[in-house]
């Protein structure tokens, strides 16, 4: 499948759920200063392919997925990352990440956009010699910033929608 001129392989793998460990864990130090704490929710999976009896350990970040031991499942991988899963029994899929950017394998339009912000931070700063400089060198980089973020969610966005339609061709749906 092609998504934004990217092969994007996308493949099920049918497995059993061999153990699913729920917990959560404090993020942050509790003291006077900082009053609130966070906590996140991790899940530890372990998968065992029934084509080969070889397991694959994953560990999910604040998801909370319908998931138990023994569970018959089909692994959803996108050029080898694994990416979510199919609930046999529901007929339902699940994602496990939201960075379907990484999966495309598009890391470098995040390099490019960082470094044509940091070019345009060196030349204002060359350029611009007054006061105000290091204004406009962090206004850039901010900006470079933000429109990384809008990059990736917009490519996020676009893929797991391609990626839903592929899911939904499937004859299990």
């Amino acid at each position: 499948m092609k998504v934004l001129n990217r092969n994007l392989d996308i493949q099920l793998s049918p497995a059993t759920i061999l153990k699913v460990n729920n917990y959560s864990k404090v993020d942050g130090v509790h003291n006077k200063l900082s009053p609130s704490t966070l906590k996140k929710s991790q899940t530890e999976i372990v998968f065992q392919l029934k084509d080969s009896d070889k397991t694959l350990p994953l560990s999910v970040h604040n998801l909370q997925l319908p998931l138990y031991n023994e569970q018959e499942v089909d692994i959803i991988s996108a050029n080898e990352f694994i990416i979510g899963f199919v609930d046999i029994k529901k007929e339902e899929y699940y994602y496990l990440t939201n960075d379907f950017y990484k999966a495309a394998g598009m890391k470098f339009f995040d390099m490019l956009t960082w470094f044509a912000g940091i070019m345009g931070t060196i030349v204002i700063l060359s350029i611009v010699k007054n006061m105000y400089a290091p204004v406009y060198a962090i206004t850039m980089l901010t900006l470079t910033w933000t429109l990384n973020i809008i990059l990736k969610e917009v490519f996020n966005r676009k893929i797991e929608s391609s990626i839903d339609k592929r899911m939904q061709a499937f004859s299990l749906f």
